[in-house]
């Protein structure tokens, strides 16, 4: 017999409270005696006593039995016997890596796995399932009970945030196609209310955490050479917390600080004036539950040259960016962008245009049409004067406002949260947004052609674009699960992975996928080695106080003609109206009788 709701079943802690009503003495009521000295004695011994003695008569059993059967039937009770084909769930995304004493979360998940297929009956068959990167099988072929443990033993959690996933409808989708008797999930996060033949199995208890969630590396400028860096430091939990962060270049340690962290807030530090490393790596000293997150990784550019693609129908005016030194310019129509490898570049910038969805490199879009995701573009200005700047901002250093005016502009209206950096009576200017880690620039006015000193403000301000993008072009990186893009690979190109394995890639094949892990990944191609910086960006796996609930429906899962389940809580609550109708027609005579006896008592004193 199982429980689908188990959790009702805690009301039974509560029955003994039905004794309260039993224990307490009755309110006592007033009678006229003749005389009282028969009562002396017994009155003194009854009064001095708070409780009396328990006699409980037979209702108190029935109500009992009748509040026991109304919480069995709350718990929904099934007769199940023994699944034959069972699919087991695993949930492999980075919390689980997460430690519960001296045990990982996914071991306990494994001991979980190893107790159910121990379990099974001889001729059962198990299929594996996997959670990261997406719900897929594991293995080709179905398992053993045995099979199944030595299988369990060798897998281990990746470095990957859980896939968005409804687990009600995939389940018992699962469930429905494969014919399975059960389907289990063994995961971190708790479970509300369980399918008829899906079980969620949670393993873990809710606990404090610190994570790096970011780390950058800025090179400078194109004129110069400075290197700075700024890591960000979140506080998963209730209390303020101080953390040892160090900074490391290629290994070698540069700088550390303290760091203050409030509860449930995020600090930031800067290091500057650092001298150039292949890679940087920063850590925080901190005892938590997830070690992963303690740490990440960047990559500094090694190149003075910020590598653009402009998009454009009118490319005439943007090939005067290649008369800023360091810049690097390749044009193509709008048509032909998605034809276009993009792996390489460190600025795109649309001219008139926009992509139909948001490119994975920095981007900067200037008057875009009205059909894009980051804003709505407002009337048309004749040579707007700017009200008002965010000061102290790279993008405005140097620039005279006074003299700073667009021969066209059209304010911004925001259609996603953004900063806004120059502004005019009309509304922004510019509006800068991040999304998805990358740095974009939305401008209500055309900046080009570049004019250097024929027009000194809007060139100023077209420098600073550029020194902004290219600041933020080595530490990006990628995250954990995001392919690297690789340039034409040719026969011997190879990506050699943080754990050392050397992976052949093939030649036509640009992507490489298989980002599972966090760390430093090298890309050699033609005796040139690349670095790639790739981190867990999922804070979703960083938090590990109160993850999201799954929440089960009852039947959807059920698979058709399954005879595996039987429910029988209807059965509880049938029983449970019959004893409150009996309780019903016992009381009535039971309190006339008690009025009989009083009266006759009442008529014997007289």
């Amino acid at each position: 017999m199982e429980f689908l709701n188990p959790s009702a079943l805690y009301g039974l802690f509560a029955l003994p409270l039905l004794l309260i009503p039993y224990l307490l003495r009755r309110k006592p009521k007033r009678y006229v005696f003749s005389s009282l000295y028969m009562f002396t004695a017994l009155g003194a011994n009854r009064t001095a006593r708070p409780f009396r003695r328990l006699r409980l008569p037979i209702i108190f059993f029935l109500q009992l039995l009748l509040l026991a059967l109304m919480i069995f039937a709350l718990g929904e009770p099934v007769f199940t016997s023994r699944p034959t084909k069972v699919a087991m769930v695993i949930d492999n995304s980075a919390s689980m890596q997460a430690l519960e004493g001296d045990k990982s979360r996914f071991f306990l998940a494994q001991e979980k796995a190893a107790g159910i297929s121990a379990d099974l009956g001889f001729g059962a068959v198990l299929d594996l399932y996997l959670t990261a990167p997406r719900l897929e099988r594991f293995g080709r072929e179905s398992f053993s009970a045995s099979e199944a443990l030595r299988a369990l033993r060798g897998l281990n959690p990746l470095d990957l945030g859980e896939a968005p996933l409804d687990y009600n409808n995939a389940l018992g989708q699962l469930a429905r196609q494969q014919q399975y008797d059960r389907v289990y999930l063994i995961t971190d996060r708790p479970a509300r209310g369980q399918g008829a033949a899906a079980r969620i199995i949670t393993v873990g208890q809710p606990q404090d955490n610190l994570a790096i969630t970011s780390l950058r590396i800025h090179p400078g400028s194109l004129a110069e050479a400075r290197i700075s860096a700024s890591v960000e430091v979140a506080n998963f939990s209730a209390k303020d917390a101080r953390v040892k962060l160090t900074l490391r270049g290629g290994g070698t340690p540069l700088a550390s600080r303290e760091l203050a962290v409030s509860a449930g807030g995020q600090a930031t530090a800067s290091f500057e004036g650092l001298t150039a490393h292949p890679y940087f790596e920063a850590e925080i000293d901190a005892r938590d539950a997830l070690a992963l997150d303690n740490r990440r990784f960047a990559v500094a550019s090694t190149t003075r040259r910020l590598r653009i693609l402009a998009i454009s129908p009118r490319p005439q005016e943007l090939t005067s960016l290649r008369a800023i030194s360091g810049v690097a310019l390749d044009i193509v129509a709008p048509e032909n962008y998605e034809k276009t490898d993009r792996s390489g570049y460190g600025l795109e910038i649309f001219h008139f245009a926009a992509p139909a969805v948001l490119p994975r490199n920095p981007a900067l879009f200037i008057l875009p049409p009205q059909q894009n995701d980051l804003v709505e573009l407002r009337a048309a200005v004749t040579n707007p004067s700017v009200s008002g700047w965010r000061d102290g901002h790279p993008l405005t250093r140097y620039v005279n406002f006074s003299l700073f005016r667009p021969r066209y502009a059209r304010a911004l209206n925001p259609r996603m949260p953004g900063e806004s950096i120059v502004r005019s009576a009309e509304g922004p200017l510019a509006l800068a947004i991040t999304q998805q880690g990358n740095n974009h620039l939305v401008l209500g006015f055309d900046p080009f052609p570049y004019l250097g000193q024929e027009n000194l403000p809007m060139s100023i301000f077209t420098v600073n674009i550029v020194d902004w993008f290219f600041a933020f072009s080595g530490g990006r990186g990628r995250a954990t699960g995001e392919p690297i893009e690789v340039s034409a690979p040719q026969a011997g190109d190879r990506i050699i992975t943080p754990k050392g394995e050397k992976v052949s890639l093939q030649p036509g094949v640009n992507l490489y996928p298989a980002t599972l892990y966090q760390g430093i990944y090298q890309l050699v191609s033609q005796n040139e080695k690349n670095l790639i910086a790739v981190n867990l960006r999922d804070l979703n796996e960083s938090d590990l106080r109160q993850p999201a609930p799954i929440g089960l429906a009852g039947d959807s899962d059920a698979r058709a003609g399954t005879s595996v389940l039987l429910p029988f809580w209807p059965y509880f609550l049938l029983a449970a109206l019959f004893l409150l109708l009996l309780e019903w027609l016992i009381r009535p005579p039971m309190a006339g009788a008690g009025r009989r006896v009083a009266l006759r008592r009442k008529h014997a004193v007289t």
